[in-house]
Parts: structure tokens; sequence; C-alpha cells
């Protein structure tokens, strides 16, 4: 075996709390012991390569020794193995050349290394000279050229040279990034019980890791005082860990800040269906079809043995979760493993209901004999011994009318079924996008799903959205939080470098700024407090403060500002504001409320007979329009105002402006648009569309719902369901799925 090829086992090198704070411990309960093997489901193995490997990331759930759940998101990069072992490493890989390969075959892959650090270094001296050439004159014309000529070359080489890289030396002059050659991967993950804080988590994660890839995150602006410094990462660790406590309900929001970055945290509402603000729909959508996805969801209604199948590991998390939301009010009661570890892969065999996802990477995976599931989410395909027990005839056809309309992207917008780029790596295209904009928003953005429950089938789509409502996706972070309306975070409207005050400094203009100092920095962790106090429990504190709402609306006065790596200009501490690291602002501002009063609408939503059909579209880019993942975009007429929104240089000839959301970028950036356009993309109505399937399904529950007695009454039960009664109520297809429901175990577990 080649010594790249080997693989081993992953180890904890460090954790928060440590394994000597006991009280925190006791607080926070145990680290369970196999968070290595998940982080790392396949194992390490060092990589041999010219370039960092591409940064990934990707969710699991563990289950703890009492039965709950602990959710997980971690982030992985890749840094330069250590010049001592990689002298041993390059000693075994020459043995294992002389070994296994001719003198030809290694002089062939030695030629094609030094040969392809000369083409190299010539393309760099080429894009050196190019700025300094007029745009337009024929000298530039000549460059590019030349430089399109050269990176044929090395785009031909390289292809020549993967064959035989091992034959190589692992580290080419000129070619090669870092000190050795060689790579090793490490994850840094965050584990708590919040499932609803997982998308939150990783925006934190992706933040703090940046200066670690040095450099590998481009348009990142430069640390500088006034905007923030980076700090080490046990100072964010500590302001995650314990000055920042855990939003309690969803009428309290945490700000945390990473240099400009402005990160906010919330809990959904109670009246609110799980995971709607937190879970992504898109990756599941986009991965499959909307016909597979309906039969993935009859697989799922059914408890069957569900397998998830992929290249990426973060794309088998993002299906499960939306998979399993998308089943509410119905729980899932089976096993539920997002990402299988390589090492657990016999568990594909219990007899039992299950969804687990495992890498296509995995070696010897052998699937189940019968009744099993397998569903590619890199090559749209759902393959099973049995057959779905399919929807009611009606309900089917309803749904998948509304998931049409709802979820365009594939027959209307030209976008393309696999999994997308923030589900294959960190940072796409080398910068710093997220799919989740309302982490950077002090406004928690309404949701319209009551309207969507009760809307007409015919209004579903683009039609039931206000006009010019859409906003362009984030591609840069930084440069949103630069761009960002300052007024609403309490700047100040003049041009001064003041750090934003809270929401109280906003309104009462006598009181003094916050304060400016420095943070401290710290290269461990301290020991716990003689009085610990958990962060749930300093947040139901805090909240009594609050006058009661009628739902979980933010506004921008109504958050927890955390910020640190600011430079700080002293004052005093003004009252009701403690002068500290961590500032807690909450607000009793009566605001009016954006989130729906409950996700029920009138009950005659499970009475609509409309049918409505989406039209397929053909979509083909011309000159002067393009189609990109659902944006369309149209030749803009010339204006030196405009900004790129991907690389944030300004207008050329020949800009790109998407229809609906405006989003605008240069002719070059266009192929970089990798987040859907929301005109293309309705999660909302998604989750509308599979309500108003369970309202159709159980329309008449209520009427069968009758006082406990007896024994069930001493065990706390107030109603007991009459279930004969309510079959013989029912159509005879409809009672005969209801009948196929009624043996599962997620039924007796409905929310």
């Amino acid at each position: 075996m080649h010594p790249l090829k080997r693989r081993f086992e992953p180890v904890l090198l460090d954790r928060y709390p440590t394994r000597g704070m006991t009280e925190e411990l006791k607080q926070r309960g145990n680290f369970p012991d196999y968070v290595p093997m998940f982080a790392f489901p396949n194992d390490i193995n060092i990589v041999s390569s010219d370039q960092r490997p591409r940064s990934t990331w990707h969710g699991f759930a563990m289950t703890t020794e009492n039965g709950s759940k602990l959710h997980a998101i971690c982030v992985i990069i890749w840094i330069p193995l250590n010049s001592q072992a990689s002298d041993e490493l390059e000693q075994r890989c020459e043995e294992w050349r002389k070994d296994n390969m001719t003198d030809e075959e290694r002089e062939l892959a030695a030629s094609l290394g030094e040969r392809l650090a000369q083409e190299r270094a010539k393309l760099s001296q080429l894009l050196a000279q190019l700025p300094n050439v007029p745009s337009g004159s024929e000298s530039r014309e000549q460059l590019e050229d030349e430089i399109s000529a050269v990176e044929e070359k090395i785009g031909l080489m390289n292809d020549l040279l993967r064959p035989v890289r091992h034959g190589a030396a692992s580290k080419i002059e000129g070619l090669t990034d870092g000190d050795t050659g060689f790579w090793i991967p490490r994850a840094y993950g965050i584990l708590g019980r919040e499932a609803n804080m997982t998308s939150f988590w990783k925006e934190w994660l992706k933040a703090i890791v940046v200066p670690m890839t040095e450099g590998g995150v481009q348009r990142i602006p430069p640390s500088s005082p006034r905007m923030g410094v980076w700090q080490p990462i046990e100072r964010y660790v500590m302001n995650l860990c314990t000055e920042a406590f855990c939003p309690v309900s969803s009428k309290t929001q945490v700000e945390l800040a990473i240099r400009e970055l402005r990160l906010f945290a919330r809990q959904e509402a109670s009246n609110e269906l799980p995971g709607s603000r937190n879970t992504d729909l898109y990756a599941l959508f986009r991965a499959l079809s909307v016909p597979n996805i309906i039969i993935l969801f009859e697989y799922a209604l059914t408890e069957s043995r569900i397998i998830f199948l992929s290249s990426h590991t973060s794309m088998l998390y993002l299906a499960t979760r939306a998979l399993v939301d998308l089943l509410f009010p119905i729980q899932w009661a089976g096993v539920l493993i997002p990402v299988l570890p390589a090492r657990l892969v016999q568990a594909i065999e219990a007899p039992c209901p299950y969804i687990v996802g495992i890498e296509r990477r995995y070696e010897k995976v052998e699937l189940p004999s019968d009744d099993f599931v397998l569903v590619d989410l890199d090559a749209d395909m759902i393959e099973s011994t049995v057959q779905p027990t399919p929807l009611p005839r009606h309900q089917r056809r309803k749904l998948l009318s509304l998931l049409q309309m709802a979820a365009p992207h594939h027959s209307r917008c030209g976008v393309p079924t696999g999994p997308p780029a923030y589900a294959i790596e960190t940072y796409p295209w080398d910068t710093f996008l997220s799919e989740s904009s309302a982490t950077y928003s002090s406004k928690a953005p309404p949701t319209n799903l009551a309207k969507y429950v009760g809307l007409n089938s015919n209004a579903f789509g683009s039609t039931a959205v206000v006009p010019n409502s859409y906003n362009p996706p984030i591609f840069n972070a930084f440069l949103h939080a630069r761009n960002e309306q300052s007024l609403s975070r309490g700047y100040s409207s003049s041009k001064s470098h003041e750090r934003p005050g809270t929401s109280s400094t906003a309104r009462a203009s006598a009181s003094p700024p916050s304060p400016r100092e420095s943070s401290p920095t710290s290269g461990h962790f301290p020991p716990p407090p003689p009085t610990p106090s958990s962060r749930n429990d300093s947040g139901m504190a805090l909240q009594a403060s609050l006058r009661e709402k009628r739902s979980g609306h933010f506004d921008a006065a109504s958050r927890r500002s955390s910020s640190f790596g600011m430079t700080r200009r002293p004052s005093a501490p003004f009252l009701g504001h403690a002068s500290n690291l961590s500032v807690t602002t909450l607000n009793t501002d009566n605001g009016g409320s954006t989130y729906a009063p409950s996700v029920y609408a009138q009950s005659t939503i499970a009475a609509s007979t409309i049918v409505p059909q989406a039209a397929a579209q053909n979509v083909n880019s011309n000159e002067g329009t393009c189609w990109v993942e659902g944006h369309f975009f149209q030749t803009q007429p010339w204006d030196d105002k405009l900004i790129c929104a991907i690389c944030d240089d300004r207008a050329e000839e020949g800009m790109y402006k998407c229809s609906s959301c405006k989003l605008t970028v240069h002719n070059r950036c266009a192929s970089q648009v990798c987040l859907v356009c929301d005109a293309a993309f309705h999660p909302d109505q998604i989750r509308a569309a599979f309500v108003r399937c369970f309202a159709s399904l159980f329309y008449t529950y209520k009427k069968f719902l009758v006082p406990a007695t007896g024994d069930k009454k001493k065990a706390g039960l107030y109603y007991t369901f009459n279930m004969e009664s309510f079959m013989k109520s029912l159509p005879h297809e409809h009672a005969e799925y209801i009948a196929i429901l009624s043996q599962t175990q997620g039924k007796s577990n409905i929310s």
C-alpha cells in the first residue's frame, strides 16, 4: 500500500470545557467519547498536493446516554505537515517508488513536475504585467492570448502528471504551496443541544477559521484598529461559551462580533414549524427533482430504511435535516444518523426504520439484502427493493403541483440537479458567501407561512410574493457588513469612526458611548467562576425584563451585543448598563410582529380541489441574457455607479443584473453565482405545501378526540383518539392510506 493511502484514527486535540472543569461539565453534560469519529467519518489520511486542499464542513447528530440528542457542526481545514514527519513520509514514498515504479515512469513524473513549475512561474510573470497594460489595446489582447496559452499548457501537464503523481517528489519548487507539499486535516466544531442554532454555528465557525486559511479566502478586508483585528481562537471560544448566553426564547436574540461581522442568534417562535428558520431546504431540492422528493417523502412516511449516498459529507447532513423537518407534524421515530462513520457502517443491516447517510468513498460497503431505499444525492436517483406506498391520488397530485410552482428552479430556471456549491466546500470560489442571510441581519425576516397555508393554489409561486421584495444573496459577508445600513445597528449617521452603540445608547443621545478599550486575549481557558451559572439560567433572569409579545419578533433594538476585537474608548458605565466585554441590551419596545400568530389557517384548506399546472419553460441563454442558479441576468447599460456583488469592483461594459433580485455582477463573474435567486425557490411555500398535504390527510381528526377516561386519564392523558370512527368517516382510498400510517411509530408521536 502506498504510504499516502494509509488511514489514521482521528483524535481529540482540545476542547471546551476542559476535562478538569468539573462544575462546568455538570451543567453542560458529559462530553461524548466518539466526537472525532463523527468529525472524520472516513478517518484521516495525508494528502500530497501542490495547493492547499479545499476546506469542507458538515454536521452530525449524536445520542447521549440519557437518550437526548446532541447536534454538531464542524469545519475542516488543511494544514501543512510538519517538516520532521514530512521527511519521514517522503522517504517511505521513495521506497515505494523504487519497489513499484519503473525508472522511466519516475523520470517522466520528475520531468513533468519541473516543466509544470516553469510554466507556473511564467504565468505569474504574465499576470503581474496585466494591470500595467491598457485595457482594449492590441498589446493587452496579445498578453491575454499568451496567458491563455500558458494556462492551457498547465492544464495539459496537470492531466499528464496526475496518473504518475506518486512518482514525483511531494514538493516541487515554484509549484507547491506550503513547506512540505503534504497536508493533514484539522476540524473545528461546536456541539450542543439546540438543533435550531446549527446555521448560526456554521457561520460563526466559518468566520473564525478565515485567518487559518492563510489567504485562501479572497476579498477579505485587511485587519485594522477601526474595523477590528483577528483574535486568538481561544478568545472567540470564551466569548461564545461563557460571555454570550444562548437565546432562551424567540423574544431575545444574541449578537456576536467577529471583526466587523455581526452575527445574530435567535430561537424560533413557539408557533412556528420546527426548523423553519434554520433548516436549509434548497440543498435537498437542488439535488433531487420534485417527483423524486415526493417518492422519498412517501418512503419516509411509511418508515422505510433510507440510506443517503453522496460524495459530499455536508450534503448528507443537509438532506437528512430537510427530510425530517418536512415530516412535521409526524415525528421521525426511527434511528437518525445524518452522517454514519465508516467504522459503524454495519449499522445499515439493522432491522428497524432508519435514515442514515454514508459517503461514496467508503470502502467495502455492503447494502442490505432487501427492504431498503438508496438515495443517490449526486445523481438524482432513488433505488429500492420495494415500491413506495403512494399518497392518496388527490393529495399526491396537489402536493406535486404546489411543489413545482414553489420550486421552479429545475423546470423553469435551468438549474441542474446536484449538490449546491456550499454543500461541496466551505468557501466556494474562495469567497465568504452565506446561504443563511438571516444570521447577518439584526431583524428577523418575516414568515409568510400562515398566508401560504390558506392561499389559493393558483397563486403559488412568484405571483404570491410582493413585487420587488426579493433580496440579493450574500456573496461576501465582510463586504455585506461594510455596506449594510449602519443605522439599524446604532451607528451614528455622521462619518465618525465611533464603535456602534447599543440600542439604548442609540435612543438616548445623552448617554456615553460603549467602551472602546481593547478586549483582552487569552492563550488558555480560565478556571470556572466560583458560582457558575448556565447560559440558559442567565437568559431566564434577563428575559424577565422584557414585556410580553404575542410572538417572537426582533427589531434592531432587541438584541444582545457581544463584541470584541475592536478598539474601544474608555467610558463610565451608565444606568442599567455596566461596562463589560459582553454587552447585554434587552429592549422593551413593543413593535409590530412579523411572525405568524399560528401556522394553522382555516380548515377549508383541506377541501381544496384546485390542482394548478406548472408549465415548463425553455431556458436558453443568448446575447444579452444569461441564466445562472435561477438568476435571470440581463445586460445593463453603462452605469459607473454599479458595483459587482462578487468581486466588489466597479462596473464595466456588459454588466449583468438579475431581473428579480437585482443582483449585479460582471460578465466574467456570472459563473461564480452559486446561491439561488429567491424568485426561483420559495422555502416558505414548500413548507406550506407539505402542511396543506397533512391538513388534507387529517382533515376531520378533531371531531374524534374524546376526553380520556380510566387508566388513560390516570396516565396523564386529557384526550384519546377514536381511530375506528375516524377511519369510517374517510373515503376508501384515503382510509386505506391512514390505516397504513396508523401502524407506524411516527403516527403515535404527532407533534
